[in-house]
């Protein structure tokens, strides 16, 4: 529930805001908790009208009555945003739609959410990361497996490798089903690099394979 807004000496949208109904159940052991006192947990949101925003949300705080529960005090949690997460959920869908459909470059998304380059570098790969390795069908139906290098840093020293190995489901573009699909992304550029990638799968995966 918003309860008041304002803008701030550097442009930034506050929003505050209190959650509809407190929910004083512990998340560990779920015995009602007694109110303790507030917090106000910052989170970065979407932007408003071109400017950075802010939910300041004012969430109760509660003591555990658990006699066994080892966490003595929690706070509401909220289904906008993950535990210990700086940014709202969509704010974090919101990123990937600027990097993928608008393909804004990472210094463009952080200066519009007013946030570092590495946060939001983080906050993509992580979701990214997410939407690929947490989808327990992304290696079904694999049977053109298409491989190539790509070079990711144009930098020398680091101690990082400067060349990636992509590796692709081509099978949809192959059969007229749909577009390729980005199976994974690993470091270097060897033949060990696509054994070694090989190796960590079944082999139920690697036998439905028939052209790579």
């Amino acid at each position: 529930m918003i309860t008041g807004a304002s803008i701030d000496a550097a442009d930034v949208t506050i929003i505050q805001a209190r959650p509809r109904q407190g929910l004083p159940f512990c998340p560990s052991c779920g015995a009602e908790g007694v109110l303790r006192d507030h917090v106000v947990r910052v989170l970065t949101d979407v932007p408003v009208a071109g400017h950075p925003t802010r939910l300041h949300v004012r969430l109760p705080r509660y003591r555990c009555t658990g006699t066994q529960c080892p966490q003595r005090i929690f706070q509401q949690r909220l289904d906008c945003a993950a535990v210990g997460a700086k940014t709202t959920n969509r704010c974090t869908r919101w990123i990937l739609q600027r990097l993928a459909i608008d393909k804004m470059s990472i210094s463009a998304v952080a200066r519009a959410l007013g946030l570092g380059w590495d946060l939001v570098n983080n906050l993509a790969v992580d979701a990214a990361r997410t939407l690929v390795y947490d989808d327990p069908t992304h290696l079904q139906g694999v049977r053109i497996l298409g491989v190539d290098e790509h070079k990711w840093k144009h930098v020398r020293g680091g101690g990082e490798d400067s060349y990636v190995t992509i590796l692709v489901d081509l099978t949809p573009t192959i059969e007229g089903t749909g577009p390729a699909r980005l199976l994974d992304v690993q470091a270097g550029r060897s033949a060990k690099v696509l054994t070694d990638w090989l190796a960590e799968h079944t082999q139920e995966f690697r036998d439905r394979i028939e052209v790579v």
